[in-house]
């Protein structure tokens, strides 16, 4: 988009920032009815552009926070990962044979080293 609408804020961003909170929560942190936020988290309206900011900002403000206080920063947000399934090598040292062709079969370093006589 060359020219974005300052207007509205990012609904990933805000998507991101509420990952994790509770809905009644989300609405009074942001001062809103659980309604609105509903709304905004299902993109039925667009996300006014204050709020992932403030999301942003309290999100900074808390890691801050922790960091004064000695405890680290805080733990990372992990997402929804895909990925295709890989098959491993059995115990006995076989490979699958219903295995990718295009991926690698992983070698076993104890099968590996019993085989070498170590």
């Amino acid at each position: 988009m060359r020219y974005p609408n300052l207007r509205y804020g990012n609904p990933t961003e805000f998507a991101h920032y509420a990952m994790g909170v509770p809905l009644p929560v989300l609405a009074k942190r942001l001062r809103r009815d659980e309604r609105t936020v509903r709304d905004w988290l299902s993109g039925r309206t667009r996300v006014p552009w204050w709020v992932p900011e403030l999301l942003r900002l309290k999100h900074m403000e808390a890691d801050l926070r922790h960091r004064q206080m000695g405890m680290g920063a805080m733990p990372t947000r992990l997402g929804v990962v895909s990925a295709d399934v890989i098959h491993l090598a059995t115990a006995t040292g076989e490979k699958n044979p219903q295995a990718h062709p295009g991926i690698p079969d992983p070698v076993d370093p104890v099968i590996t080293c019993l085989r070498a006589g170590r």
